[in-house]
């Protein structure tokens, strides 16, 4: 069985995207923003120990949690949260599929225009920012 190797994600210091099952052991982690230990999240998959260590060891040599070591156990904080991980994800994959890395080259794309005009592109960013004032 090959292995499919991992892209770098755009925009996002060159971390390496998460397998399916890294992508699971990060949920329960992002579900803990404080920090979980290992123990707990041990307790959350039937996998081997061993199989369960080797998939946190690389999520945290991709860097995306901080590893501190509380007497027997490691407590795992996330570095990202699960929103900037999926906004990298997204922009890597319209990258690579469709030649696109910007919002405005999407929208306008989207809409089945070449480019935004000046009018469309001030319009699209005072959209956005309401949307984050929100």
């Amino acid at each position: 069985m090959t292995k499919k190797p991992s892209e770098s994600l755009e925009n996002f210091g060159g971390r390496k995207q998460l397998s399916e099952t890294e992508l699971e052991y990060m949920k329960v982690i992002w579900a803990h923003p404080n920090g979980i230990t290992s123990d707990d999240i041990y307790k959350q998959f039937s996998n081997a120990k061993g199989t369960k260590s080797t998939i946190l060891f690389r999520i945290s040599e991709k860097g995306y949690v901080n590893l501190v070591r509380k007497g027997k156990h490691f407590v795992y904080t996330p570095q990202v949260t699960e929103l900037e991980y999926k906004q990298a994800l997204m922009r890597t994959k319209l990258k690579k599929t469709f030649g696109i890395g910007q919002l405005p080259d999407f929208i306008a794309a989207f809409c089945g225009k070449k480019q935004l005009s000046a009018e469309q592109l001030q319009r699209t960013k005072q959209f956005l920012k309401e949307l984050e004032d929100e």
